[in-house]
C-alpha cells in the first residue's frame, strides 16, 4: 500500500453517508449526555459522556442489512499483490476478518485518523495475532496456502456511540478510578458510588435508564466489551483503539470457555499507520 495513501488524515464527519452523518452523530451524543447527567449529575455525568466512542455493531448481512462495503467474516484474504500470507512458526495463520474501513470512516471520524482501506485481521492459538491493511483498489483475493478457511460472512455495521463497558457488577467507582473522573462534592447526594454500574443506569429505581456501553455482542471500534479485574487489558484512558471484538457467536470458531477476544493497537501506532503493533486481548467470560 503507498504511504502516502495510508496516512492521509480523513476529512472527518462533513455529511451523511448512508444515512450516518454529523446530525446523527451529534444527536445521539446529546442523549448520551443527557442519560449519564440525569443519573450522576452535571459534574461527574457529562466527564462520563465525554468518553464516549463510535464504533460499530457487527452482524451478518441481509435483506434489511447491506454488507459494509466488503466487509466480512473468513474467506479469503483481501492482499495488496505483493503482500504475502503471514505466518508463525513456519504455519499460515487464519484469517478471521476483513473491515472495509472506507466504509467505517464517515462515522468514526478523529478515532481512524489514517486512511487504512481494507483492515485483514488474522490470528493463530488466539495469541498470535496480525492486522495487515490494503489498498482497496488493488487488493486481491489470497487464500491461506493450508487451504484452511472460514465460512464467509459478508458484515453489516450499524453506527452508535459506546462508553466504558462494565463487567456485571463493576462499581461507579471502579470507572472514576479507572478512567481518572473527578467525582465532585456532591456525587454522594446523587448516588451511592459503590453501586454497580448497571444497576444506577437501569435498575429498578431508574426505569428507563440505560448504560451505553457495549454497540453489539460483536463490534468495530467502539470500546472494547467487558473490562473486568486481572483481564489482560492495557490501560485504555485514551492510549489504544480498539479495532475489532469478536464472540464465540458470529463466526465457525470457538474461544475457550465461550469467550471472546479484542483487537487493539496503541493510539500512536494507528496514527503512524504501524499496525505490526496491534494486539489481542482474550476474555475466558
Amino acid at each position: 500500500m503507498d504511504e502516502t495513501t495510508l496516512r492521509a488524515p480523513w476529512p472527518g464527519l462533513s455529511g451523511a453517508c448512508d444515512g450516518i452523518g454529523r446530525m446523527d452523530h451529534q444527536s445521539e451524543a446529546a442523549y448520551i449526555r443527557s442519560v449519564c447527567v440525569e443519573f450522576l449529575g452535571e459534574h461527574l455525568g457529562s466527564q462520563l459522556a465525554a468518553l464516549a466512542r463510535p464504533g460499530f455493531g457487527l452482524s451478518p448481512a441481509g435483506e434489511s442489512r447491506p454488507a459494509a462495503g466488503r466487509s466480512r467474516l473468513g474467506g479469503a484474504a483481501l492482499l495488496d499483490p505483493e503482500t504475502p500470507w503471514p505466518y508463525t512458526d513456519e504455519l499460515p495463520l487464519s484469517l478471521y476478518a476483513v473491515l472495509d474501513t472506507d466504509e467505517l470512516a464517515p462515522w468514526l471520524g478523529d478515532e481512524l485518523p489514517v486512511r487504512p482501506g481494507l483492515l485483514n485481521f488474522f490470528l493463530d492459538d488466539f495469541e498470535d495475532c496480525r492486522v495487515i491493511p490494503a489498498d482497496p483498489a488493488s487488493a486481491v483475493e489470497l487464500r491461506s496456502p493450508d487451504d484452511h478457511a472460514f465460512a464467509t460472512v459478508p458484515l453489516h455495521a450499524k453506527p452508535g456511540l459506546s462508553l466504558p463497558d462494565m463487567w456485571w457488577g463493576g462499581a461507579l467507582e471502579d470507572l472514576i478510578e479507572g478512567f481518572g473522573l473527578d467525582p465532585g462534592p456532591d456525587l454522594t447526594s446523587i448516588c451511592d458510588p459503590e453501586e454497580s454500574v448497571t444497576s444506577l443506569f437501569a435498575g429498578d429505581d431508574s426505569p428507563g435508564g440505560y448504560y451505553p456501553g457495549a454497540i453489539d455482542v460483536d463490534q468495530a471500534f467502539g470500546w472494547p466489551l467487558w473490562i473486568a479485574p486481572g483481564d489482560p487489558l492495557p490501560d485504555l484512558r485514551g492510549e489504544y483503539t480498539h479495532l475489532l471484538h469478536l464472540s464465540s457467536n458470529l463466526g465457525e470458531w470457538e474461544f475457550p470457555k465461550g469467550g471472546s477476544l479484542n483487537f487493539l493497537i496503541p493510539r500512536q501506532a494507528l496514527r503512524d499507520g504501524d499496525y505490526s503493533q496491534a494486539f489481542v486481548a482474550l476474555d475466558v467470560g
